[in-house]
Formats: structure tokens, sequence, C-alpha cells
């Protein structure tokens, strides 16, 4: 019996933190909540297979993240939940992997590491977060696990499998988050080290006088050379040319090769990431205000007591040390390079890093009862640490999922209908062939996802899109304006603003029909010279002056 609980407690502890996660994203769906960056995802998918144009342009262009492919197995469950599927999937796998490879690698008992790893995926606030928001969180951070385990296994092994493994786990991280392109820049100082590492020429003497004799033998100094420059070829040649190669596609496609870095329509980070100005302009800034060399390093490194906790391990193993610190030296370039509020990934990344470290050398230096006191203390604090970041977090829709999650009164309420649920409902009622709506998915991606068909909606990607913007009512009856108060008014060309300067070309007069806090539905008519002056007094385009 207790053989087959061995064998099988791994994969009944996932599928329970599975079906975990999926009703935590039924409760979450019933509060109204629901992530930008799931319902660009979503947006994106409806438009791939509903739509009768432009699907090899979507499919091409659209920032090719880990989420959104593996959200295309999910589909028949609706484009809505297929991003959260996809996002749970890949949490439970992590969950299994790393669970997986403390049952092989680690010397920490089962009493302590299967605890102490369920209390972090069904109570982290932050692991829960990357789970059921749907967002790319979960496959950061699986790529993340999989590049450092396989720099890890190298080193036990010297095995290039292993290096290889590990550039195809970095092109993937890549293209969960583009930023992680620097990671390669932080690995450029222990790759040396490592390759010192493997000439060592008497494995009996001091390490100090091994690498002396390696330096000093002019044959030793060929071999590291070509080992140095070999290993940074097998690592960095992969991410290189994929990247190479999409900006190819990108440039054939979008006439652009950083379309799908930098266009609001293929990229959701373009409308996502908030400046860190913008943050501090709004009043009551709190993390961000961390975001300076050595602080935010410090604050990530207390904010995570099981990397803490790794690093006593690694004491004296000079290069396995230096690769648990390269993601420092990357948040080092990011906080020089990003000039925007980091969010959850950021920090996750760490926790993460911090488990790995434990499966390689966690347990090998206090008995059975210090470990498990001391790694189930840590990870206990690592839980709170995570609450504590969600309740100074300065992104909105963090703390909106926080004060969701919290409120567990109104879990089983009323089921919560948010603004763009509204106004997709509103235009699908009215949209037909006959009757088409004039939308811009670049700040309505929301509300393209909520909509039931895309029959008699006319979007960016459809031919005569930018005829239509210039004239509507050419072929359009109904059009969607971005209000002034829309945080996303400014990477849609149908805004407040923008509609004003249409209506004084003088070419059709507007209607209101139906809005929201954000959002406006005019019908466009012939031209009125009467309803056109009440129109352009309208205080909903009065402020856009």
């Amino acid at each position: 019996m207790k053989k087959i609980a061995e064998k099988y407690i791994n994969g009944v502890l996932a599928l329970a933190l599975l079906m975990y996660y999926l009703i935590m994203s039924w409760i979450l769906h019933r509060t109204g909540y629901e992530h930008s960056e799931n319902l660009f995802i979503a947006e994106k998918l409806k438009v791939l297979f509903e739509s009768d144009e432009g699907n090899l342009l979507t499919l091409g262009t659209t920032f090719p993240s880990l989420v959104f492919l593996s959200s295309l197995i999910f589909t028949p469950f609706g484009y809505l939940f297929a991003p959260i599927l996809a996002s749970i999937a890949i949490t439970t796998a992590l969950f299994y992997i790393i669970i997986n490879d403390f049952k092989h690698s680690s010397k920490i008992p089962a009493i302590v590491y299967v605890p102490v790893i369920t209390l972090l995926f069904f109570l982290h606030p932050g692991l829960i977060y990357a789970a059921i928001s749907g967002r790319g969180v979960a496959a950061i951070l699986i790529c993340f696990y999989l590049v450092f385990r396989s720099l890890f296994r190298y080193y036990q092994t010297q095995t290039t499998f292993y290096l290889s493994m590990a550039s195809i786990y970095l092109s993937c991280l890549i293209f969960c988050d583009y930023n992680f392109l620097w990671l390669l820049l932080a690995f450029f100082p222990f790759i040396v080290l490592v390759s010192l590492e493997g000439l060592k020429i008497n494995k009996e003497q001091p390490a100090i006088l091994q690498y002396f004799q390696s330096v000093n033998n002019v044959s030793q100094r060929r071999k590291l050379a070509n080992r140095t420059v070999a290993i940074y070829i097998i690592i960095f040649l992969l991410p290189f040319g994929a990247i190479f190669l999409f900006q190819v596609l990108n440039q054939t496609h979008a006439g652009n090769s950083t379309y799908f870095l930098t266009s609001q329509y293929a990229n959701w980070h373009v409308i996502g990431n908030v400046p860190i100005g913008e943050v501090i302009s709004n009043g009551n800034a709190k993390n961000v205000t961390r975001q300076s060399q050595l602080i935010f390093q410090a604050y990530v490194l207390l904010l995570n007591p099981l990397l803490i906790l790794a690093f006593f391990y690694y004491r004296g193993k000079l290069y396995e040390l230096l690769t648990l610190l390269a993601p420092f030296i990357l948040i080092s370039i990011l906080v020089i390079n990003l000039q925007y509020n980091f969010t959850i990934e950021y920090y996750l990344i760490f926790l993460i890093l911090g488990l790995l470290g434990l499966t390689i050398y966690g347990g090998r230096k206090y008995s059975k009862k210090v470990t498990w006191f001391l790694v189930f203390s840590v990870a206990l604090l690592n839980v709170f640490t995570g609450i504590y970041y969600f309740k100074n977090t300065d992104d909105a829709e963090e703390s909106t999922f926080y004060m969701s999650i919290k409120d567990y009164k109104n879990w089983l309420g009323t089921k919560t209908i948010n603004e763009e649920f509204e106004i997709a409902a509103y235009v699908s009622s009215i949209a037909t062939k006959e009757n088409k709506v004039l939308i811009d998915d670049a700040a309505a991606f929301k509300v393209i996802a909520h909509l039931k068909d895309l029959n008699g909606v006319v979007l960016p990607l459809n031919k005569n899109f930018l005829t239509l913007v210039e004239n509507p009512i050419a072929g359009t009856r109904f059009v969607l304006i971005a209000k002034n108060n829309n945080v996303l008014k400014t990477f849609s060309v149908l805004n407040a603003y923008n509609f004003k300067q249409m209506l004084l070309q003088e070419k059709f007069s507007p209607e209101i029909m139906f809005e929201t806090e954000h959002w406006a539905v005019y019908r466009i008519f012939n031209y009125n010279r009467y309803i056109q002056e009440d129109a352009l007094n309208d205080e909903r385009l009065k402020q856009s002056k």
C-alpha cells in the first residue's frame, strides 16, 4: 500500500490541483473578473477561426506566446475560457514536474517536499493568479524552470544534450515574454567558468590550482576557447534564429519585421504595460517606487525567502551559484532598459528558481527534522509575502484579482456582468450583413471577445476597414467609439477625438444608440445640419477639443 501511494501520490495531487484551479476560475468568472490578456488572446482565437479575411495574417503576426498557441487546443470549450484552461494546464504541469524532480533529484524526504509544494501551489496567490487569470505567467514560469533545470543537469552530467534542451526552452521563454531575451546577456559571465570546470586536469588538486594549470597550458587554453564558443553557439543560436525567422515572417505579411513586438493588434504587452510615470502620476504608488537598482533586487529577494534558503545550500559551488544569480543580472538590465511597472511574473520566477535550487542540493546539510521545519516555515512565509505583494501591487488588474478572491462572501452571489459583455450584447443584437458595425479591435478587443459571432462586424483585418474609417457611411450603419475616459483610446482610430474630426467633414450625422462608462455606439446616417450641431456640442465629444 505504501509503495502504491508513493507511486501515484504525485498524479493524484496534480489532478486535485487541476480541479481546484477549475473551481477557482469558475468562482473568479462569477465575480466578473476577466484579465485583459486573457480577452486579448480570446479575441485573436475568435478572429482566427471565425473571420473570413486575414486568418493567415492573424496567425503569422500575433505574438506567438505559449499560452496563445496552447489555447488553440482548448478552443472547443469556448474562446473566452480557452486561455484560462491553457494556463491551468501549464501550471498543473509545472507542479507535476517540480514535485517529480524533488522525488528523483532531491535529498529532501517526501514528507517535507510534498506538503511544501502543495502548500505553495494551493495557497500562494501569485501561483493561483498564474493559473486562473488566463495570462501568460504560467508559460513563463514553466519555461524558466526548464531552462535552468537543463543547465543544472548539464553541470551534473557534462552532456551537451541538456544545453540543446536549454536552448529550446530559452526560445520558448523569449516567445512568452520578449524581455527574457536579455537573459542571454545575463548568461555570458558564468559560461566561461562552466567551460573551465570541464577542463580541470587533476580533480584532486585545489580548484584554484586546477584553474591556474588550465589557463597556463597552451593546449588547454585552445580547448577552453573552443569549448566556450561551442557552448555559446549551442545556447544562443536557436533563440536568435527563431527571432530572425519570425521577423522575416512579419516583414512578409505585415511589412514590418517588428510588427509582432510593437503593434497593439499583435502583442498585448503594447497596451498592457503601464509606464512608471503613469503609475506615479495617479498617486498612491507602492511597488513601483522600489524599481531601482539594488533596491528592487533586495525587494524581490525578501519576497522570495525560499531562494534565500537555497543560497545557503549553494555555498562553495561557484558557477551553480552564479547560475542562480543570473536572473538578478536580468532584472538589473530590465530596470535600466524598461520604464514600466513590473508585474507578478518578474517576482514569481525567483520563487520557481528557489524551488529548483532545493531540488538539486536541498536537504544535504541538515537532519530530517530540521529540514522539515526550515523548508516548511520558509514556504509558509513565502505565501504571506505573496499576499503582501498583491496588497501593494500597482497593477490595477492584479489588485482587482486580489480583491475578487478576498471577497469570499460574494463568491456564490449574483453573477456580475461586466461592461464589455453589455456592449458586446448590444452590438450582437444590431449587427447584420445589411447593418454593419465598424469596430477597431486595438482597443475593443474585450468587446470582440464577447460577441456571439463576427457577422456584421468590420474590423481592421478587413480590406475595406481603412476606407470605412475615412467615410463610415459608405459601408456601415453603426460605429463603436472609445470615449475620452477610456484608457485605451489612444490605441484606437475610433475614439472620441477622431470621431469629432469625422463629423467636421460633414459627410454623415450621428445618433447615440447605446453607451456604457467607456464606450458609445453611434448610428450614422446622411448629413443633417441641425443634428450635426447638436452632436458637435455633445458632452461626450466636447472633452476632445
